[in-house]
């Protein structure tokens, strides 16, 4: 079944404007959701990192590519391998290291923000993967399919806050972000790209980002095929799959998977070499036991929206009515032009979207397979957090927003698709408020206060004997807060010479100021 247009939509100037709308949502509405936690206090990896990378680099700048190639064998030996991962991760916090030293906001801001950004970046891709995998034609050639509009408000109802561990608090530019290289690779290679090394050399890259990266081969794999069976690729209009045809796509797929397993298997090799006896990184571990069986069905649902609530809010208030009230209002604006638009916007043949189900399917299942062969999300399981969030949940979300989408095409009536998207922008605006709840309850803890007032001091240096006794008791409480922890052998081959995470506080502090300040966070600690 062909997509028809209505008269009013058919112009290029429609098909621009209606795309450009789109693409707007896709960025406020993670914006609005996320931006509740602006100021939450920074926790685990992230109180040291943005001080530590932004520092060093911010002095000297080659070092993002140097320090990470350097550290390439100390990281095999630990458990994983991912230089571009952390190069990564490094460009994003030293982006919020320079936005919050220009503007002398605390480290926390700038990080929230770069997670938002993120999110945004990974919804525009969840929509570049739905057109590629739909698209007859050439892709923005026509205004967007009708239940596109829904992808926006579905994933944005899924950035709740849903634990210490979710992407929306912890690493979520990073995971975001790797997430939306699963879906952009996805989107390309279903478009048949011309160039075959080009494919090549990025499935090598892909091998050296991380593992959730390492997804997006299965999943370009299958949004291939996907739409080649059951696409518009599948129809008979020589111009949806350019002049080589449908083999383009096949080809590029073997492509891909000849450029990343040549990496790929010699590294995973070596650190089953290095990790034999257990000792090593136990993030990066694949634990194929019993516990996966049961991990699964709980990371296949950990992303939807009242599971994550019901998490976030394990410890937090219920949102208040003056909040949630905003909220509502707030997402009601993002929402009211799609619906308006609704009618003049094309629909989606059958075959697409079962295509684009499919895929969504597949995002959703391999992501929530990444997440059930770990360690955390086998504990998580087990204690039957069913909305826990971890490092898959930016990729689960995706491909449950792709499915939904997916699912609505089918049903093909305008009053479902406009049920559906009240429905997600109403999960969205909870969302929102469900944050903010639990920003207020997750800044009330020790660490977290005594996090936030380190930030705030490296934001507004206090030069004064005052300022550095303030600092002193800051990084004396600090050390009596986590004087109990482990240190592991891996964060003290991070930053050799620090045996606790308190030197790691003060170490990471003291590169903060001295380069931006010339002074020690603490002149007691010399």
């Amino acid at each position: 079944m062909t997509a028809v247009l209505a008269p009013a939509a058919t112009g290029t100037g429609a098909a621009v404007g209606a795309w450009r709308r789109l693409f707007l949502r896709c960025l406020l509405v993670p914006l609005t959701v996320t931006a509740p936690l602006t100021y939450l206090a920074l926790g685990f990896d992230h109180r040291y990192n943005v001080y530590w990378h932004g520092a060093v680099v911010q002095a000297r700048p080659w070092s993002l590519v140097t320090e990470n190639l350097r550290t390439v064998p100390m990281y095999l030996d630990f458990g994983n391998f991912r230089p571009l991962g952390r190069m990564l991760e490094w460009s994003v916090d030293v982006l919020a290291y320079l936005l919050t030293g220009l503007l002398q906001l605390p480290a926390q801001v700038g990080l929230r923000l770069m997670s938002a950004l993120a999110a945004a970046v990974l919804t525009a891709a969840a929509v570049l993967l739905a057109e590629a995998v739909t698209a007859r034609g050439r892709m923005f050639g026509a205004p967007p399919a009708r239940p596109l509009v829904v992808v926006p408000f579905a994933l944005g109802a899924s950035l709740a806050a849903a634990g210490q561990l979710s992407s929306t608090v912890l690493f979520g530019g990073l995971y975001f972000l790797s997430a939306a290289i699963v879906l952009a690779v996805a989107a390309w290679l279903a478009r048949a790209p011309r160039s075959m090394p080009l494919v090549v050399v990025a499935g090598a890259a892909l091998a050296t980002v991380n593992e959730m990266a390492a997804l997006a081969l299965p999943v370009a794999t299958v949004a291939v095929l996907a739409r080649a069976r059951l696409g518009p690729a599948a129809l008979p209009n020589p111009a949806s799959a350019g002049p080589a045809g449908p083999a383009r796509p096949l080809r590029a797929v073997v492509a891909l998977w000849a450029g990343f397993l040549p990496v790929f298997v010699p590294v995973r090799i070596l650190i089953w070499a290095a990790c034999r006896d257990g000792d090593c990184y136990r993030n990066s571990d694949l634990l194929l036991g019993s516990g996966l069986g049961s991990a699964l069905p709980h990371r296949l649902v950990a992303w939807l929206p009242p599971l994550q609530w019901d998490e976030a809010l394990r410890e937090a208030a219920a949102p208040g009515r003056v909040v949630l009230a905003a909220a509502v209002l707030a997402l009601a604006a993002l929402a009211v032009r799609p619906l308006a638009d609704l009618a003049r916007l094309p629909s989606l043949g059958r075959r697409p979207a079962i295509a684009l189900a499919l895929t969504g399917a597949a995002v959703l299942l391999l992501g929530a397979g990444l997440g059930s062969v770990n360690r955390q999300g086998q504990l998580m399981a087990s204690m039957d957090r069913w909305g826990a969030g971890w490092r898959d949940s930016g990729l689960t979300a995706a491909g449950g927003a792709l499915l939904l989408t997916g699912l609505l095409a089918l049903a093909a009536r305008a009053v479902v698709l406009r049920t559906a998207l009240v429905v997600v922008a109403l999960g969205a605006a909870v969302s929102t408020a469900v944050n903010h709840a639990y920003a207020q309850a997750a800044n009330r803890r020790p660490a977290a206060l005594v996090s936030a007032a380190i930030s705030a001091e490296i934001a507004q240096f206090d030069t004064t004997a005052a300022g550095d006794r303030r600092r002193c008791e800051l990084r004396d409480r600090f050390a009596a807060l986590f004087a109990d922890d482990a240190y592991s052998r891996f964060a003290a081959g991070e930053l050799p010479g620090t045996r606790s995470a308190a030197d790691r506080m003060q170490v990471t502090a003291d590169l903060a100021t001295r380069q931006r300040y010339g002074r020690p966070f603490c002149r007691g600690a010399e």
